[in-house]
């Protein structure tokens, strides 16, 4: 036991005098021991682990960046930088070209996803832009009901007016006086009608006529021109709007056309379409809508529509350019349907896009203006058949085409 002591004791005098003579820093020298033999036991397992394949053996080149040897891991995530970067620079290049090509002129291929500037209008498109505005406002001028809609009711009541004298007198012409004498007048008319509306259709496309057309051929509950319910039965903006409209005039003016001559046509096809502006007009300006505006040749069409359903009086039709057709449905369940979704329409609220009060206003006008001329027919076969009654047998026998 004394040896044992003894020992140490010279161990600690020896310590002593080390530390005396030769000073170090022991913390340092034990961090450093440890690391190493951290190291020690980590290559141990390193060796380990590549024995059992869990890592692949490396070169000092490739292992200078982890301790750990080469992972499969590790080369994925470097191709997919390197085909990153790779990428990267293309564009750049890319980017390069295309703006070397911009700024020389040179027109190329535009890519599927690249974005499309906006054309930007020209300072003349802009001018009549401006000079187009009725009002700089944006709001609607402070109106009463009744002067936003009696000049209108006022011009929609002459042109009633004259539409009375133009079917009580109208002569039909000579056919020498015709402009086109070997067309059917139905077809003459009708075509007449289809090429004023195309004309007003291509002439909305000329900037310096915007001021003109907003005034007179579109009516505008906000800040209404009394022509203007005349003037928007013969304007169309949208191309579809215009090819749906000319396609049911031709398809069923001639018809109306047939039945009740040039004058009767004429003067409900007009009166239609003024009187669905007015009745759009008046629930619009009530409602005190004025955010809104109309045009088209609806209310007029749906004039021509509701007549001739009345007038025909049949249990079938034949489509238009399509002879060999039929639809087994009658005149009177066909203008039910066409009035039921117009109603139908009213209760979208906006939703269809479509002037429904306008074309009611339509079929209303068609539809009063047929009444008239059946009861006008019917009238003219009384008082016919009353003067035959009044005749003796000679007169009635001898006389009755000489009457007539």
């Amino acid at each position: 036991m004394s040896n044992a002591w003894t020992v140490a004791y010279r161990a600690l005098n020896a310590l002593e005098y080390l530390r005396s003579s030769y000073p170090v820093d022991e913390e340092s020298a034990a961090a450093e021991w440890a690391q190493g033999e951290a190291q020690r036991l980590e290559g141990e397992l390193i060796e380990r682990a590549q024995k059992l394949r869990l890592y692949k053996k490396a070169d000092t080149e490739q292992t200078l960046g982890s301790v750990y040897g080469h992972s499969e891991l590790e080369a994925l995530r470097k191709r997919n930088e390197e085909l990153y970067e790779r990428q990267k620079e293309e564009e750049e290049r890319q980017a390069a070209i295309q703006e070397r090509e911009g700024k020389s002129g040179t027109l190329g291929p535009v890519k599927a996803k690249a974005e499309l500037r906006k054309k930007e209008k020209s300072e003349w498109v802009k001018y009549y832009e401006e000079q187009a505005l009725l009002r700089k406002e944006k709001e609607a001028p402070e109106m009463s009901a009744a002067a936003r809609i009696l000049p209108s009711a006022a011009v929609a009541a002459v042109v009633l007016g004259l539409c009375y004298v133009l079917a009580q007198t109208y002569t039909p012409p000579s056919s020498s006086a015709r402009l086109w004498p070997d067309t059917p007048p139905a077809l003459a008319t009708c075509f007449a009608i289809l090429n004023i509306n195309i004309f007003i259709f291509l002439a909305w496309h000329f900037p310096p006529l915007w001021r003109v057309f907003n005034k007179y051929l579109l009516q505008t509950p906000g800040y209404p021109t009394a022509l203007s319910c005349l003037g928007n039965v013969f304007s169309h903006q949208d191309p579809k709007h215009l090819f749906m409209n000319m396609l049911i005039l031709m398809g069923a003016g001639p018809q109306l056309h047939e039945l009740v001559g040039r004058g009767n046509f004429l003067a409900i096809y007009l009166a239609g379409g003024v009187l669905g502006s007015t009745a759009s007009l008046v629930v619009a300006v009530l409602a005190r809508n004025f955010a809104v505006s109309s045009l088209g040749a609806s209310g007029a069409l749906a004039a021509t529509i509701g007549a001739l359903l009345l007038l025909k009086d049949t249990d079938g039709f034949t489509l238009p350019f399509f002879p060999d057709w039929r639809i087994p449905v009658s005149s009177y369940g066909l203008l039910g349907a066409c009035l039921a979704y117009e109603v139908w329409g009213l209760t979208r609220r906006g939703q269809t896009g479509m002037d429904h009060v306008a074309h009611l206003g339509g079929y209303a006008t068609g539809m009063g203006a047929a009444g008239i001329i059946k009861w006008q027919v019917a009238e003219r076969r009384r008082v016919a058949e009353e003067k035959k009654r009044e005749m003796g047998f000679l007169q009635r026998t001898f006389g009755e085409g000489k009457d007539e």
